[in-house]
């Protein structure tokens, strides 16, 4: 990341704790802002109001099933981007129109930092608009 970028603001949608504690240092770890998480869709939509996040990592299977994919899509209906992170690549291919990409499980720390770019790109054109 260039050191002139302001740091990104990354909230996590992931029900696995461990998985949310390895993706947050390594956010941090580059430099952005770990915005915080959510274990379920339904708890993503009860806590909406109090997020600021430039974009959301969204699991496939959430607490509360497999509701990854209608949470990147509500999202979406928001204006809030998000990106697939999954070990279920397949799924997530189904819906291309949904998320900006998909990161695979186990995450490298290089296609973190290369997807989360993408986010940027959209917090960018906002801002020149």
């Amino acid at each position: 990341m260039e050191s002139s970028a302001s740091p990104l603001r990354i909230f996590y949608l992931e029900d696995n704790p461990l998985i949310v504690f390895h993706i947050e240092a390594m956010i941090e770890d580059l430099g952005h802002v770990f915005a915080g998480s959510a274990s379920s869709f339904a708890d993503l939509v009860g806590r909406i109001e109090t997020i600021d996040a430039d974009g959301v990592l969204v699991d496939i299977d959430l607490a509360d099933g497999r509701t990854g994919p209608a949470a990147a899509k509500w999202l979406r209906q928001r204006g809030i981007p998000s990106i697939f992170v999954t070990g279920q690549e397949a799924i997530a291919a189904e819906f291309p129109q949904i998320a900006l990409a998909t990161i695979g499980k186990p995450v490298s720390v290089t296609e973190l930092a290369e997807k989360l770019e993408l986010f940027r790109r959209i917090k960018s054109a906002r801002q020149t608009t």
